[in-house]
């Protein structure tokens, strides 16, 4: 991956923040790790998109286990 290409993830990255900042959508720290790995090249979205998925389900389960 060459310096250009680390540069526009990050920007990429920056803009998403700054988007979950204005909807007043907090950025977990698990989320920033991993986009700050995708902007190096060491994991892709498609990677993120499955972790959370399956964070985001697990936590859906308990939730309604609770009710």
């Amino acid at each position: 991956m060459t310096a250009l290409e680390i540069a526009k993830r990050r920007r990429a990255e920056k803009t998403a923040y700054a988007i979950n900042s204005i909807e007043g959508v907090p950025v977990s720290e698990e989320t920033r790790r991993m986009s700050s790995q995708w902007d190096n090249g060491e994991i892709t979205l498609e990677q993120i998109k499955s972790e959370l998925i399956k964070k985001y389900k697990a936590l859906s389960l308990i939730r309604h286990r609770n009710f």
